[in-house]
């Protein structure tokens, strides 16, 4: 924020500086008796304000108001109107006597002036031949800008007295000179203060309501009030019907209270406004175990963020680069422990003396005075601690934090220390997330701008996650985003494996007992690098081993709902209710829970760590526990769980596990010709995939199969996989395409990019995971190819998937028609059918598209696959549909609808290299015509037609297809 005065012209633009500036000299002597000259030595402000909602023409009409204003102390009346632009006006005007045109810019913005914008004001007087060119701005100038006009300043004058400048101070002694305005009543104000270091920085606002000055009143050094007066009379506004239209405009000075000083009320808002709102700070936990942010002595990872972080610190000694910096990332990844960390850290004896922070929970905020509370407590407690020089600390404009003259002092003697203090803001998605707390967002957002553009040793940090249920169209949430440009970003991720181990080494060391190295590996997995499960699964690994219970069952079948489900249990029904109140009204007020639920209810919340208290704002212990009370989702955690064993040995051992008794591994491997250490690899397979359970070496078959049989077994498989992130990848790129197996290898590595494997392994992993999606039905074998496809139901026909990979071949050329197809899979009974009565062709096409499994002789219907379809009929064309030859087929008729069906065999022929005989190109025509018309006519009206032609001649031989 601009703070230092650039040259000053008078209201007769062609007044030299240096007797301007002897005028203000001698008008700060008369008044000095008065005490009037503390308010000249201060930047003067002007604010436009409109009503909250309205738009920028609005405030571009105040803004014409004021020029014209200007214009006509200088004897200057507007001619035209040349643009408007929200609060931008480029007017063109005469002078009354001399007739001279000038050409003036007008703008209404808080941000500062740039020097490109006064370049561009002289190209347009210059080009156009005006006689002069004026800027009249409410905000002040750049560095850059004030250089400009210093510059200007030196140039002959019958060029700079072609340019004026009119910045606040400028403009303010204009209108005081015209007495369109009077002196600040500083006077008076005082009268309503103990003492004079109780008023801040005055304000000059214009509104469609009049004009006024404003000055803020101080309560332990930061805003609380604001005095309001007539601009030209001097009398302060006590009128309810002005305050409660002056409270609508969209202004900083709306925030506070605007009845300091009316005498009905002064006692009331004096008792309400005594001392400064408490600041409530980031909170660790008390032990290694508690919900909340983490014991800096239990922080693991994130070295080199915490690296870059204190670098970042370092840097705010030079006189370049941002002051701002972001810690964002998804809920529970470690932000506000990460920020308690670093406060930390600070007072260690090597950065006790360079680096002060001082870490504040945002969601104690209760009105805007919340950011300057903040800013002074973190200023005074760094003083406390030997950073800068003793300074009585005051903020006089919350507008303008910085612009106080004791902060400027106190800024500089750290400066010269160089020493750094860092203010932090955690949870600050809860500013945007809530209408009624876009005042204290805009307090935090001038903040913000303040310490930016500063450049001084005051550095400040946010912090807010990602993946918040934000309102997007909240204007706030925009605002935030459109400043990125101000700060510099440090983005969280889930842990890397040597974190993880890391975190699960720090917990062994407090329940002091190893765990099993299978135990390390489950908890690895499951929590997937997220901190927030991670630490969840570590907790109720550890009230399991306190209650006796063997941890190795435990841990298998939880799951996140399972986990926050296990935390309501617990709960009475009243406890619930009030949980779920918080939740929803997070943060919420102390009391009114209070009010609400009881004093033991909460006290009970509190003490089972469900709730946690910030200042007199309660909250859930985690947003992500948060948004389950409140829509029963959980988050979603990507599985990517990469098995040892190929599917055909999980499958084997499982089927030889019992349901209700565990089979130790030597026994096990007996039964089927393995050694222990393999049935253990298998064994920790089958207990990641959810298909069984362990207790030591022993196993048994999961509680939720409660059977060993293979096609039960097949199904949980599927179920578990559908979540894959592989699989999940393949269907979002691919689905219904054919695909190499270098496109799956290449997806699984975008699926885990931490991963660090070689080429080898890679491949390994890729093709054992395409084995188990075939298993679960989710990939078909095309030759040497795979096809994206759902058949809707694990395949339980085993034996027989090798056989049909390699009979699939690339291009469908089976000769039997759609209906042929259709009413072989029709006459098929729920029961099975014998292979005989179904024809070779027509069996080879269900047996192709997966809508059928061929066992001991007899034919079954994939009920599972039908169904997802809706039908027989529909599951067929579905199928089809996914033929990359028939859809090729598609194209080649749209290009050349009368192609003959010889040489549109011809073409596929020659595409996938089959070499197709005359003969061959005239059958696989005829039937790849008919079939791809059949799913040409299905997109393009929506429903699935009828299938087209008849059935086969023989049951047991080749015929030609029908409607050929």
């Amino acid at each position: 924020m601009f703070r230092t005065s650039v040259i000053a012209l008078s209201s007769n633009h062609r007044t030299p500086y240096l007797r301007r500036c002897q005028g203000l000299n001698r008008f700060t002597e008369r008044n000095r008796s008065a005490g009037i000259d503390t308010v000249i030595g201060r930047e003067m402000k002007i604010d436009v304000a409109c009503k909250k909602g309205s738009s920028n023409k609005a405030k571009g009409d105040l803004l014409e108001e004021l020029a014209k204003k200007l214009l006509l102390a200088q004897n200057y009346d507007v001619v035209e109107e040349i643009r408007i632009v929200g609060a931008e006006l480029d007017l063109l005007c005469k002078h009354r006597v001399n007739g001279k045109e000038i050409y003036v810019e007008c703008k209404a913005q808080k941000d500062p002036v740039s020097a490109p914008v006064l370049r561009q004001l002289w190209g347009t007087v210059d080009c156009e031949e005006y006689s002069e060119g004026w800027i009249i701005s409410t905000s002040e100038f750049t560095k850059d800008a004030k250089g400009f006009v210093e510059n200007w300043k030196s140039k002959p004058k019958e060029k700079s007295e072609r340019l004026s400048f009119y910045y606040p101070k400028v403009i303010i002694e204009a209108l005081k000179s015209s007495s369109i305005i009077s002196e600040p009543p500083v006077l008076s104000a005082r009268e309503v203060v103990e003492t004079p270091e109780e008023l801040g920085d005055w304000t000059l606002l214009l509104c469609e309501y009049g004009v006024y000055w404003c000055v803020y009143t101080l309560k332990g050094g930061t805003p609380y009030g604001v005095l309001i007066y007539g601009a030209s009379s001097g009398k302060h506004i006590c009128d309810e019907d002005t305050i409660q239209n002056l409270a609508t405009l969209d202004t900083t000075i709306a925030d506070y209270d605007l009845r300091v000083g009316i005498s009905e009320e002064k006692a009331t808002a004096n008792t309400l406004s005594n001392k400064l709102p408490p600041v409530v700070q980031v909170q660790i936990g008390e032990s290694w175990d508690d919900y909340r942010p983490a014991r800096p002595k239990d922080f693991v990872g994130r070295d080199s963020t915490q690296k870059e972080i204190l670098n970042f610190l370092d840097s705010a000694k030079d006189n370049s680069g941002t002051r701002i910096f972001a810690i964002t990332g998804n809920s529970g990844l470690g932000k506000s422990s990460l920020i308690a960390k670093l406060r930390d850290r600070s007072r260690n004896v090597r950065y006790k003396n360079k680096y002060f922070v001082y870490a504040v929970d945002i969601r104690g905020a209760r009105e805007p005075s919340y950011i300057p509370a903040s800013l002074i407590a973190s200023l005074r407690e760094a003083q406390k601690t030997g950073f800068g020089d003793k300074i009585e600390l005051s903020l006089t404009d919350p507008s303008s934090p910085l612009n106080s003259s004791s902060i400027q002092n106190y800024l500089s003697s750290l400066e010269r220390r160089e020493q750094v203090v860092c203010l932090v803001f955690d949870q600050f998605e809860e500013l945007y997330s809530k209408p009624e707390l876009f005042g204290i967002f805009n307090a935090a957002k001038d903040l913000m701008l303040d310490v930016a553009s500063s450049q001084s040793n005051l550095v400040l940090g946010f912090a807010w996650k990602t993946d918040s249920t934000t309102q997007q169209d909240h204007p706030a949430y925009h605002l935030w985003h459109e400043l990125a440009d101000h700060r510099r970003e440090y983005r969280l991720d889930v842990f890397e494996r040597g974190e993880i181990s890391k975190s699960i080494t720090k917990f062994e060391k407090e329940i002091n007992q190893k765990i099993s190295a299978e135990i390390r590996h489950q908890v690895t997995e499951v929590s997937q690098g997220f901190p927030w499960l991670l630490k969840k699964l570590c907790i109720n690994l550890y009230e399991s081993i306190a209650k006796g219970e063997k941890a190795d069952s435990v841990l298998l079948d939880l799951d996140v709902e399972r986990l926050f489900q296990a935390d309501i249990n617990i709960l009475s029904p009243h406890e619930l209710a009030c949980l779920k109140l918080i939740a929803q009204k997070a943060p919420a007020d102390w009391s009114e829970i209070i009010e609400t639920s009881g004093t033991t209810v909460l006290n009970n919340l509190v003490h089972k760590r469900l709730i946690i208290k910030s200042g007199d704002r309660l909250n859930v212990y985690w947003d992500i526990f948060k948004d389950y009370l409140l829509t029963g989702r959980v988050p979603v955690v990507p599985y990517n769980y990469i098995p040892t064993s190929d599917p055909s040995s999980v499958l084997n051992i499982c089927t030889k596990l019992k349901v209700n008794e565990f089979s130790d591994s030597v026994h096990i491997g007996n039964s089927v010709g393995l050694n222990e250490k393999t049935i253990w690899n298998i064994g920790a397979d089958l207990v990641m995939l959810g298909l069984a359970e362990r207790e030591g070496t022993s196993f048994k078959i999961s509680n939720k199969l409660g059977s060993n049989d293979e096609g039960a077994i097949l199904r949980l498989l599927r179920e578990t996989l559908a979540k894959h992130s592989l699989k999940v990848a393949l269907f979002k790129s691919y689905s219904g395409k054919t695909i190499s197996p270098s496109i799956v290898r290449d997806t699984f590595r975008e699926c885990i990019p931490k991963a660090k494997f070689g080429e080898k392994t890679w491949n390994t992993y890729s093709n054992r995971l395409t084995n188990y999606l075939i298993y679960s039905g989710f990939l078909l074998r095309a030759g040497n190819d795979l096809v994206v496809q759902d058949t809707g139901g694990a395949i339980l026909d085993r034996a027989g998937l090798a056989r049909r990979g390699k009979q699939r071949g690339k291009v469908f050329s089976v000769s039997a028609s759609p209906f042929a197809a259709f009413t072989a899979l029709s006459s098929i009974p729920s029961s099975g059918a014998k292979i005989e009565t179904i024809g070779r062709n027509e069996l080879s096409v269900l047996k192709r598209f997966e809508l059928v499994t061929v066992t001991d002789g007899f034919i079954f219907i994939n009920t599972d696959s039908i169904s997802k379809s809706g039908g027989a009929k529909e599951a067929i064309w579905a199928a089809a549909k996914n033929e990359n030859s028939l859809l090729r087929c598609i194209e080649i008729v749209q290009v050349e609808p009368g192609i003959s069906v010889k040489n549109i065999a011809a073409q596929i022929s020659d595409e996938y290299n089959l070499n197709w005989s005359e003969g061959s190109k005239t059958r696989n025509g005829g039937i790849l015509r008919q079939w791809s018309l059949w799913i040409k006519e299905g997109i393009e009206s929506s429903t699935v037609p009828t299938p087209p032609g008849r059935p086969n001649k023989s049951n047991h031989s080749d015929a030609e297809s029908a409607g050929v």
